[in-house]
């Protein structure tokens, strides 16, 4: 092999290298924006939230009533301010460490898609993040009860 082609064969290798780092270090950047935003509410960390979120954020949720169902909406400053009261007391084991559960459904470009749940609540959200300015932000969240086993 001539050197050039040595030379056009590594570069070419460090190239897939790093979009393969890339790719591995925005999935690590997503799972990390979907743990804080999880973690925040059990922790009462304020800071944490506000880290996830992005301050256009909307959490939605279908909400049954006796006789129809309604679409209710939580905005930025009402997720952060959840995080104030002790979130741990409607937890299933309050005294225990927060497990998150972060399943990446979709990345690309940037904007993705995932779902996340943890094993202390009883609910699951679907959420979409946003990279603005270079941090990974949740923008959308839908979320509903897991169904009774």
């Amino acid at each position: 092999m001539t050197t050039i082609v040595k030379f056009l064969l590594i570069l070419l290798l460090s190239f897939f290298s790093f979009m393969g780092f890339a790719h591995v270090s925005e999935e690590k950047a997503i799972e990390q924006a979907a743990t804080d935003y999880m973690e925040s509410y059990y922790k009462s960390d304020q800071a944490q939230m506000e880290r996830a979120i992005h301050s256009e954020v909307a959490k939605r949720h279908i909400e049954n009533r006796e006789r129809f169902q309604l679409v209710e909406n939580t905005g930025y400053s009402e997720l952060v301010s959840l995080t104030k009261p002790k979130g741990r007391k409607w937890a299933k084991r309050p005294g225990e460490p927060l497990k998150v559960t972060v399943e990446i459904l979709d990345v690309d470009g940037n904007i993705a898609s995932i779902k996340a749940s943890t094993d202390q609540y009883n609910f699951y959200n679907y959420i979409h993040l946003a990279k603005i300015d270079d941090q990974w932000k949740i923008v959308n969240v839908l979320w509903d009860n897991r169904k009774a086993e």
